[in-house]
């Protein structure tokens, strides 16, 4: 499915429910990605570039979720929404990114709470999640990867079952990995200096140098060049 076409990513839904009669859990869970500091990369200044960013990382989730909240009204169904902390905590390398997840935060705890106060029986899970260690990105951060604290990365199975696992407790977050992220919420909510510490914890060069590499090997794995 083409979801940078937002129209038509509500055929997904039609066609779940054609296959299985019935929907009782929405995962959403596609995105596309844009790394880089903005200012540097005049490829992902364009309207169209950003226009499609949304169209594929917001819009097309939001139209996901309201064209089958109807067949999860029936089914007293439960959504999962994977969003980051990047909607939650600015990233300055990657700034359209984290814009499209802010958006999709803003719109999902606004409907979580329309539906509590309907009283309505579908729940809403937002992930916050942070670094999840797939196959791609084990083998694109590579050597970074085991420089990074523990408490940082996250296992794609414990992640994964962390997400079945919310159709049960219909938590209204689920945060993962769990230390780092709530710490990481702490910082950017409770210090006002977050920003003067996260712009100078590490120097823009060497974030340049990283990101270069890592887009190099995520182009090697087939990523699209103005996506990584």
């Amino acid at each position: 499915y083409d979801f940078s076409n937002v129209e038509e990513s509500g055929s997904v839904i039609d066609k779940a429910v054609e296959l299985f009669g019935r929907i009782d859990y929405l995962v959403l869970n596609h995105a596309s990605l844009a790394n880089g500091f903005l200012l540097d990369r005049e490829d992902q200044q364009s309207p169209q570039f950003i226009n499609r960013m949304f169209r594929i990382n917001t819009f097309s989730i939001l139209n996901l979720a309201l064209k089958a909240m109807p067949f999860l009204e029936k089914s007293q169904g439960h959504i999962f929404v994977t969003s980051s902390m990047a909607g939650e905590a600015p990233v300055g390398s990657s700034s359209l990114y984290s814009s499209t997840k802010h958006a999709l935060n803003g719109f999902f705890y606004s409907l979580q709470q329309e539906l509590l106060a309907r009283e309505s029986s579908v729940g809403i899970t937002i992930g916050a999640l942070g670094l999840i260690v797939t196959e791609d990105f084990e083998a694109i951060l590579d050597e970074q990867l085991d420089k990074m604290p523990s408490a940082m990365k996250g296992d794609v199975n414990e992640c994964a079952v962390g997400i079945m696992d919310s159709l049960v407790t219909r938590s209204r977050t689920y945060t993962y990995p769990l230390f780092f992220n709530k710490f990481l919420r702490s910082l950017w909510y409770l210090n006002p200096y977050f920003q003067d510490l996260s712009a100078n914890m590490i120097p823009m060069d060497t974030i340049r140098d990283n990101l270069k590499l890592f887009q190099q090997r995520a182009r090697d794995r087939g990523f699209q060049k103005g996506n990584f």
